[in-house]
């Protein structure tokens, strides 16, 4: 039997999307999908903002080390609202940490989400010998990351609003390992939060069903590896044993069942509101432009822009620059009028009156750019009044006209009779595969194990399992999408037109001031070089004159740091907005219908697709593990396997036709 890895990433996912978020006490214990964890160490609310557990899974003993991400439902996303925003100096304290407790645990993974993942894949890159597993994560500063290194793993839900900012941004390069996209989320401004750390304690119901939002609650995991299955991927082929068919039994039995008739919920339901609601799907009763600035506050610089609390917090941290320039100014009119001071002012000549000049300089730009910020959030309300209309020309009351609402009942008609079959059909696999192994049991003990798989012979036939082929919507919701196309592309050049101005006038002033700060920096240094070189008798002047330019020089570098990252943020915003808002665009396609029961319809739909998605993965890797056996049992399986992806394929399809392509 193929080995399953010491500690699953769907265990790493939840320990760095939920548990670490809780802050639990050394000894707590953790239950992470029927597997037990101890914390070994907590470290949190430290100063530095480098939160981290150490767990040990106890049915292993590996150690893990899970660092914790930004916290809070508003400003979860405050690490990714610059490109590259993680401080240099946390990346190396999370290195430190890590190389710290190395010194009591042999770790052997470190994961996160958000802030944490970043971290995390820091340490990786660093440490050889080291896991990463990262849901979510942000991404590290400009440079060279490896894109092959096969010990960092990267999970990213498809609609987390952080890495879809990032995408559209142009970041995508700026994550080492490999990146694997997950369908197990729905667009939907209500699951924001929980798209981006996968879990929220209290869940999510659409028209009064709970939809399971859990990160790990229906990825695709191999039955034999344990590890998620992705796209395009095989895995190891494993040995087609008594011990191996039972594991497939107990799977199919359980988890795989569960799974399947949950899609099936899903789907009665939205094919009940098809059926019962009619022309009330799109009885609309809210509007889109409150969640035109939830959406824009999540991506790159948009925070900033979108909520007078962010830009508040934003505009007191750059004017935090300009009690220092002003110290930093009297501090050097001090230090002209000091005694002895030839040999200094040798060195520096000049030095003075240019840090001076610069040093005056940044308040006033300091102010240009507030300025332009706020010029840039009227832009913002401009979006919301002229820009957010074009989303709904055509998109009211009448939108799924009688003959529309006629083609759905017709298509959801087939669409629940298909989905049926697909339930049953993998019912009775699981039935064949119990039949099989129950059969290997009563085998001859003196046989081997391949001997005792080629001694049973084929389960008992089945019927044939055909799905019907739906004659609506055969160019899905057609010119409905075609409309809501329109519409988006008509937003996308009048929001371009208005914002990319003042985005390009934000980028200016960043770049004066970003060079002001460099020169006045360049420029105290060659003060504390002239400092060094002098010592004035009977008084400590010059020692203190030396620590207070170190302070300013260091506080300096910091609002430098800031400025550097709102200027990328900006530039790149201001070359991807296009790009940016297609990244967004599922969640405003299904807010246009918020309010409404074709809303729920398309969510329940889409969870559906979620889960018959993970089903068909599964499936493709049992056909994989079952096919080229030479026993009778074991091939009559994988025809039916076979079949069951076909169907599934099929299935999803049929419901994608079913809803807008979210």
């Amino acid at each position: 039997m193929t080995a399953k890895v010491k500690t699953p990433d769907t265990d790493l996912i939840e320990l760095s999307g939920k548990w670490v978020y809780k802050h639990p006490k050394k000894g707590h214990r953790l239950d992470v999908n029927n597997t037990v964890y101890i914390v070994k160490e907590g470290e949190y609310d430290k100063s530095s903002g480098l939160d981290y557990m150490i767990v040990e899974n106890t049915t292993t003993g590996e150690i893990s080390m899970v660092f914790e991400g930004t916290q809070g439902t508003q400003d979860f996303l405050t690490d990714g609202t610059l490109p590259g925003s993680i401080p240099n100096t946390q990346l190396r304290e999370a290195d430190a940490a890590y190389k710290n407790q190395s010194q009591k645990y042999a770790i052997k993974n470190v994961s996160g989400n958000s802030l944490g993942g970043g971290l995390s894949n820091y340490v990786a890159s660093k440490n050889d010998g080291i896991r990463s597993v990262t849901y979510n994560p942000a991404i590290l500063p400009e440079g060279t990351y490896d894109k092959d290194n096969p010990r960092i793993t990267n999970y990213v839900s498809e609609y987390d609003p952080l890495t879809l900012g990032e995408r559209g941004a142009g970041y995508g390069d700026r994550l080492p390992g490999e990146s694997h996209i997950l369908q197990n989320n729905v667009p939907w401004l209500q699951t924001i939060l929980s798209n981006h750390t996968g879990y929220d304690d209290d869940g999510v119901t659409v028209n009064g069903k709970k939809i399971p939002i859990d990160a790990d609650a229906y990825l695709p995991v191999g039955i034999w590896s344990g590890k998620v299955l992705t796209s395009g991927g095989t895995g190891q082929k494993i040995d087609i044993n008594p011990e191996n068919i039972r594991v497939l039994s107990n799977s199919l039995r359980t988890r795989m069942t569960e799974q399947v008739n949950m899609g099936q919920f899903f789907l009665d339901t939205a094919v009940d509101l098809v059926n019962n609601e009619g022309s009330h799907l799109d009885d609309r009763t809210v509007s889109l432009q409150k969640s035109f600035d939830n959406l824009l506050g999540e991506g790159e610089f948009g925070g900033i822009i979108t909520s007078l609390s962010n830009y508040a917090d934003f505009r007191d941290g750059m004017e935090k620059a300009n009690p220092l320039c002003f110290a930093a100014i009297d501090m050097m009119q001090r230090v002209r009028t000091l005694p002895m001071l030839g040999e200094l002012l040798d060195v520096v000549s000049g030095t003075f009156l240019s840090v001076g000049g610069f040093l005056s300089d940044i308040p006033v730009l300091v102010g240009d750019l507030i300025i332009k910020v706020e010029d840039m959030m009227d832009q913002v309300s401009k979006v919301k009044l002229q820009a957010v209309p074009e989303l709904f020309k055509g998109i009211d009351d009448h939108y799924l006209s009688d003959a529309m609402v006629t083609e759905l009942k017709e298509h959801y008609k087939i669409l629940d009779e298909n989905k049926d079959i697909v339930v049953k059909q993998v019912l009775t696999f699981s039935s064949q595969v119990t039949y099989v192994s129950n059969e290997l049991e009563k085998a001859d003990k003196l046989l081997s194990a391949t001997q005792k798989v080629e001694s049973v012979g084929t389960p008992p036939p089945t019927q044939q399992f055909v799905l019907k082929e739906s004659k609506a919507l055969k160019n899905g919701m057609g010119k409905k999408q075609q409309l809501l196309d329109k519409n988006y592309k008509a937003f996308t050049s009048k929001t371009t037109s208005l914002l990319v101005p003042a985005l390009s006038s934000i980028y200016s002033i960043v770049n004066q001031l970003k060079q002001a700060i460099k020169s006045a920096i360049m420029h105290l240094r060659n003060l504390q070089t002239g400092f060094s070189l002098v010592k004035i008798p009977f008084t400590d002047v010059d020692n203190q004159a030396k620590e207070e330019l170190r302070e300013y020089i260091k506080k300096l570098q910091e609002i430098l740091l800031t400025v550097k990252g709102v200027g990328s943020a900006v530039k790149d915003l201001q070359s991807n907005l296009p790009n940016v808002l297609a990244a967004y665009r599922p969640y405003i396609d299904t807010a246009l219908f918020e309010g409404t029961k074709f809303q729920d319809v398309i969510l329940l739909n889409k969870a559906a697709s979620n889960i018959f998605f993970s089903a068909e993965m599964v499936f493709e890797d049992i056909k994989y593990q079952l096919s080229g056996n030479k026993s009778a049992a074991v091939s009559s399986l994988d025809k039916l396997a076979v079949q069951a992806c076909e169907n599934m394929k099929t299935l999803l399809k049929q419901i994608k036709r079913g809803s807008i392509d979210v």
